[in-house]
């Protein structure tokens, strides 16, 4: 009896962390060659924005614009940060004064002044239903 309540318990427990799952679409922007790849980041939260990223993917660049999806997050609050890495090195590549020389972007197209932005400033929100998400290639 223990055993069946464990099963049933276990099965529950997935059923609901499914069901409870979202799907982040990201479209990117303003893609200008097809040199290397975009690569997305995905953050949960302020304390490891641009420094631990929840989730990652990449896809192959393409003038235009590409599209990747991000799939099973819980819902909630996350902010995207990506960039096309055109030379395949797998980093953004900065100037001397550390000024990114390959394009980027972040998700609400928070701009970059003195430094990248904030979590608050790239913040959105994925519900139940999931989000997409339009990103801007600077």
């Amino acid at each position: 009896m223990k055993q069946l309540f464990q099963c049933v318990a276990a099965a529950v427990l997935a059923t609901t962390s499914l069901a409870q799952a979202a799907d982040l679409t990201v479209d990117v922007a303003g893609l200008q060659s097809a040199k290397g790849a975009v690569m997305v980041a995905v953050f949960d939260s302020a304390g490891h924005f641009l420094k631990q990223p929840l989730r990652t993917a990449a896809v192959a660049a393409q003038p235009g614009q590409v599209q990747l999806l991000i799939n099973d997050l819980a819902p909630g609050d996350y902010a995207v940060s990506l960039f096309q890495d055109e030379n395949g090195n797998g980093k953004l590549d900065k100037n001397l004064v550390g000024m990114p020389i390959e394009p980027y972007g972040f998700s609400n197209d928070a701009a970059a002044s003195n430094g990248p932005p904030g979590f608050d400033q790239a913040r959105v929100h994925v519900g139940a239903a999931g989000n997409t998400v339009t990103v801007s290639l600077r």
